[in-house]
Order: C-alpha cells, then structure tokens, then sequence
C-alpha cells in the first residue's frame, strides 16, 4: 500500500516538473521571440509586400526612401480604359495621380501594431509572402479634370448621318453613330477606382451613343436619269461667279417623289451670300443655272410646273428653252419649278467645270420605266420658237409633245 502512494506521488512530481520546465520553456520561448521581434517596431516584418516590392526588413524611414526610389517606374504603369469599346492606355501620372507614402506605409504600420507577437514570430518564420499591401495615391482634382477633358477631346466620335458620296456618280453611304464620354462619370471612375487601390487592370468609361440617321429610301439612287451643259464665259468674272454660287446651292437637292423643285427655294434670293453685282444687277446670271436645271428636267421626262422665258433669246440654249428668274422683263424674282413624277427620290447633282454648267439628275434604274427623252426648237419665224419633248421606249419615239410656245420681245 505505502509503495503504491508512493509510486503516485512520484508520477505527481514528474507531471508538475513537467509542467514547469513546460512553462518556463513557453517563457522563455516568449521572452526570445519578444526579443527577436522587438527591433521591428521600427522595421517592416519579413515577407511584407507593397504590391511587387518586398519591403521585409526595411525601416520605416527606408521604406519611404525605397519608394521615392521606384517613384517614376510605380507612376509608369498603365491603366487600360474601355471607352467606346476601344482600348485606350494612359500612365498614372498622365492621369495626375502621385503616390501617399505616409498612408502607404502608415497602413503596414498600423497592421504590425495590432499583431500579437505569435502573430509576428509566425510571419518572421514563413517561407513565402505573407501580407501584400497596394500603393495609396494623391490626385489633384483640378488637374485630372483636366485631363479627362482631354481624354473626352480625344475620344468623343461625331455622329455622322447617312450622306451622298458623289466624287464618282452619285452613292447613299450609311453614317455612324457618335459617342460623348460623360465627364462627371468618368471622372468619379478613375478616382474611385485608385482610391481604393487596386491593382493596375481596367477601368470602362462609360458615355452616350449617338444614333445617326439612315434614309434606306436613298439607297435606291443608283443612276443618272438625265442631265444638261450649258457654256459660259470665264473672263466675265462677276457673272461666272453668280454662276458658280448658285450652282453651289442647289448641289444636292433632294426632291422626293410628288415633291415639286422650286429653284428660289434653293438658290434664291439673288442677293443673298456669294453672289455679286453684275451688268444690272446682284446675281445676274443666275437664270443660266435655272436654264440648265430647266433642260435636265425636260430630259428627264419630268413635269414642268412654272417656266417664264427671257425678254430675248439666250446664247446658251435654243431658242425657247431658256428660263427665266430674275429679270426685269418677267416681274423680278419669278420662280422655276418642276415636279418629282419617279416613284424614287431625285438628288440633284450640279457642278462647274471651268466654262461649263453640269447639272445631272440621279434617280432610281427603273425610275423612267425604260424611257427617254429628246427636246427640239422650232423657229416660228421672227422672234417665235415652239418647243417639243420626244419620247422614247426602249429607242422608239413613242410621242411627239408640244412644250411650250415662246414669243421673245427683242432681239
């Protein structure tokens, strides 16, 4: 009996020696890991990231000194922005941002503080990075206002609607739309998205689309179906000008089917911009282009609405196939006009060629349902002429129509 208490009151000592070689060995195992631990109130733990940087084992004071080191290279990154559905890359300087060193390490600072020192000893004994911190930045609002303005210069789109190409014939193109970049937005993006301090990637910039207009009925355009030259002399300068003025305003009419072409409409009045005095007065010479117009219509197979002629006979056409708009014999500012009879739209081409009046009528291939038309002058004797349009399907004279009967009232 008295060995067996015995025998239990040595297995007692030897678990309470155990237990105090065990505590002193914890202690001392403190004490050593304080001591090791200590001198990194001032240095950065090891395997303590900023982003690709180990800054483990730098003083704080160092580690400001290490980042004004790489200040540029970290500045040098770039930010891809998505605007528009294009890529666009900009640095971080470019954008204004500078790096917040105290922040940036006041924030590792402020981490090993709440550490306990088992927490530290832990992070001294791993064999790989531990703790990544991202860089803190500063932006100036003016300046990076600034630069998202020249961002939004560089990447808004103007919208271009449908438009006529008529460097070779004449061809309806498709426009495309246009873009705005949002200012405000933008501008919010870029400094919530470094504020937060993410890693370098992507940011998208969002705007407004700018839908642009398409006429599908356009399209169909596809063809000449008449046109007219009438001759003109260059070194009458003040009446060439007029000319080529009030070529410039009708270029590109655009009269739909039913629609009647009146030529004041577009290039009167005479006295407005571009034209100059000539002989009696602004704009003489205009009713050589009305003229023109006038014949590309008759060939054209369209219907003739207002016509007045020339006190006399013009140089430049046969007799009765002139019209007048502005002269003293038909009451001013009297008007030529004719109507659109296609089912297709008609884009009035007109242009100068030194010398020569153009004008050309672009319609649809099927648009004259395979006709065509001739005009005659008939003298009548004296000052008389009588004007007739031939018709003609598939080449054979179909008809034979009286336009109009001219008397002139001088020679």
């Amino acid at each position: 009996m008295k060995g067996k208490i015995f025998n239990n009151k040595n297995k007692l000592v030897f678990l309470v020696s155990l237990l105090l070689i065990l505590i002193l060995f914890y202690v001392v195992l403190i004490i050593i890991n304080y001591k090791s631990v200590d001198k990194y109130d001032k240095v950065i733990l090891p395997n303590i990231y900023i982003e690709e940087f180990d800054m483990g084992g730098y003083s704080y004071d160092n580690s400001y000194k290490k980042i004004e080191f790489y200040n540029d290279y970290i500045l040098s990154r770039k930010i891809k922005l998505i605007i528009n559905n294009k890529e666009y890359f900009y640095t971080l300087k470019d954008l204004g941002f500078t790096i917040d060193k105290n922040k940036t390490i006041q924030n590792i600072k402020d981490y090993q503080d709440s550490l306990s020192i088992i927490k530290k000893s832990r992070i001294m004994n791993s064999t790989k990075k531990y703790k990544e911190f991202n860089f803190v930045y500063n932006h100036d609002d003016d300046k990076l206002k600034e630069t998202v303005k020249n961002i939004k210069s560089s990447v808004d789109v103007n919208v271009i609607n449908g438009y006529f190409d008529t460097s070779e014939g004449v061809k309806y193109l498709k426009g495309h739309d246009g873009f705005s970049l949002d200012l405000d937005s933008s501008f919010n993006r870029i400094v919530s998205y470094v504020d937060d301090s993410k890693s370098v990637d992507t940011i998208v910039l969002k705007g407004e689309i700018i839908p642009s207009s398409y006429n599908e009925s356009y399209t169909k355009i596809d063809t000449m179906t008449s046109s007219f030259v009438t001759k003109y002399d260059t070194w009458v300068t003040a009446r060439a000008k007029n000319l080529r003025v009030a070529v410039d305003y009708i270029n590109g009419a655009i009269i739909e089917p039913g629609e009647i072409f009146s030529y004041y409409k577009y290039a009167g009045p005479y006295d407005k911009d571009g034209y100059v005095f000539y002989y009696e007065f602004v704009g003489n010479g205009v009713c050589q282009v009305a003229t023109t117009t006038y014949n590309a219509a008759l060939e054209g197979g369209l219907e003739i609405v207002k016509r007045y002629p020339h006190k006399k006979k013009s140089v430049y056409v046969a007799g009765g196939l002139d019209a007048t708009v502005a002269s003293y014999s038909s009451g001013w500012n009297v008007d030529m006009q004719w109507k659109n009879t296609y089912d297709y739209p008609i884009y009035v081409k007109a242009y100068d060629t030194w010398g020569e009046i153009h004008v050309e009528f672009w319609s649809n291939s099927e648009a004259k349902r395979g006709k065509t038309y001739s005009t005659e002058s008939v003298w009548l004797g004296g000052r008389g002429y009588q004007t007739y349009l031939h018709t003609y399907q598939d080449g054979v004279e179909i008809s034979k129509t009286p336009i109009e009967t001219t008397w002139y009232l001088e020679d």
